[in-house]
């Protein structure tokens, strides 16, 4: 996610844009003045306007409105600053987790950082490291040498006071602290990006990309359905979409590498900074090929499971406790030598050889069933249901691309409520 988080949109590179530029018309649309920007800058009123004519030249729009009274933020400037303010915020929060690493916290006041007075180039070298974690690899990513990505690194920790990266058997991988900071940075860059895509949506044009994070039981039907609706009405846009364990994405969605995580929800509890929207609920069922002995049978009993073999989600997993929970409460031991896998192709290929069963909703093998290669058991599983939907940062504001994409999913999921078709 390297190059989608620092990289190109449309025709402009993030990376040979300036912070400066966007903090200096982020106070002049704070200050509606640029000598009262200025002033608050502790830079010359000639800079700051320099700084606000190179932006808009590079972005192409007008984002003030000068007069005698000062500078009125445009609908381009109000819309550039909404997202700016949230870049502000990123490394506000990055400057304060820094207390907690360093001893003299005064001596980086003024860290150009924290103070966005840091290059967007250097800052994407950091990001390029942090996610591939071997340089040559980190250099390929942002097009730079790998002496560029040392200097970069090593100019950020001076600055810092603090290691961000030590060295791991393949390469290196983040300190502490280094993940703090890859977070607050990436985020910085994703509202950077979105604030590019929000000022082309005003002129008319959708552009820009959507970034999702599937779990098993959305990888099927709902989100190639609802992708496959986005780009029959918008085909230039860029989709993106990342599987794994619910924990990995996660963190990828903090720190702004995807806008969603679709699938089975988690508790809000345990996730305050996340936004949960539910669609819908989906039931386990348990699943075979087609012609398998179990198949001819009209109903099964909790007990006519014991004996089989199964293709089981891995420990700890939400769909596992449940299938746990169901065989202990019939009194069977959860199977002792079962195969542990989330992935669709395998268990695919070791039910369609075998006489093996899985654990799995319908919906994920929609298509299994309609083209006659897999088929539900007679077995209700009714204490494994299991809300389905959407999980977002909190307090945050989508893409125009991501809003999109989250009008069609609403749309697919009511649809699947309702038992349509395609």
């Amino acid at each position: 996610m390297a190059n989608r988080q620092a990289g190109t949109v449309g025709e402009i590179d993030i990376r040979k844009m300036s912070l400066r530029h966007f903090k200096a018309a982020l106070r002049v649309a704070e200050c509606e003045n640029v000598t009262r920007a200025a002033e608050s800058l502790g830079r010359s009123q000639t800079a700051v306007t320099k700084a606000v004519s190179d932006l808009e030249r590079q972005l192409g729009v007008r984002l003030f409105d000068r007069s005698a009274k000062g500078m009125m933020p445009t609908s381009y400037g109000k819309a550039l600053a909404r997202r700016i303010n949230t870049v502000r915020s990123e490394f506000q929060k990055a400057a304060r987790a820094h207390l907690r690493f360093t001893e003299n916290p005064a001596q980086f006041a003024h860290n150009p950082i924290f103070s966005m007075d840091i290059s967007l180039k250097r800052l994407s070298a950091f990001v390029a490291l942090f996610d591939h974690e071997e340089v040559g690899k980190a250099a390929n990513s942002v097009g730079l040498s790998t002496s560029a990505i040392y200097s970069s690194v090593r100019e950020m920790e001076g600055y810092l006071g603090l290691a961000l990266f030590e060295r791991a058997p393949s390469g290196v991988c983040a300190t502490d602290y280094g993940r703090i900071l890859a977070t607050h940075v990436k985020m910085a860059f994703a509202e950077i990006r979105h604030a590019l895509d929000d000022i082309a949506s005003l002129q008319g044009v959708t552009r820009g990309g959507v970034a999702i994070g599937t779990l098993p039981l959305s990888r099927s039907v709902i989100v190639p359905r609802a992708i496959n609706r986005l780009l029959s009405e918008h085909p230039q846009l860029d989709i993106f979409t990342r599987d794994g364990p619910y924990d990995v994405l996660e963190v990828a969605l903090r720190s702004g590498d995807l806008d969603f995580i679709l699938g089975a929800l988690r508790p809000k509890e345990t996730m305050a900074d996340l936004d949960t929207e539910p669609l819908f609920e989906l039931r386990l069922s348990v699943i075979a090929r087609k012609g398998h002995p179990l198949s001819r049978k009209k109903k099964l009993s909790v007990a006519d499971l014991d004996p089989l073999c199964w293709v089981l989600p891995p420990k700890n997993t939400p769909s596992r406790i449940l299938f746990d929970g169901v065989m202990a409460e019939a009194g069977i031991d959860t199977p002792a030598h079962c195969i542990e896998t989330s992935s669709l192709a395998t268990i695919r290929g070791l039910l369609m050889d075998s006489d093996r069963v899985a654990l799995l909703s319908r919906h994920q093998i929609h298509y299994d069933e309609e083209y006659g290669l897999l088929a539900r058991l007679p077995i209700d599983l009714d204490q494994t249901y299991r809300p389905i939907g959407i999980t977002m940062r909190a307090r945050s504001t989508l893409s125009p691309a991501a809003q999109l994409f989250l009008d069609h999913i609403r749309v697919v999921a009511r649809e699947t409520m309702n038992g349509a078709g395609r």
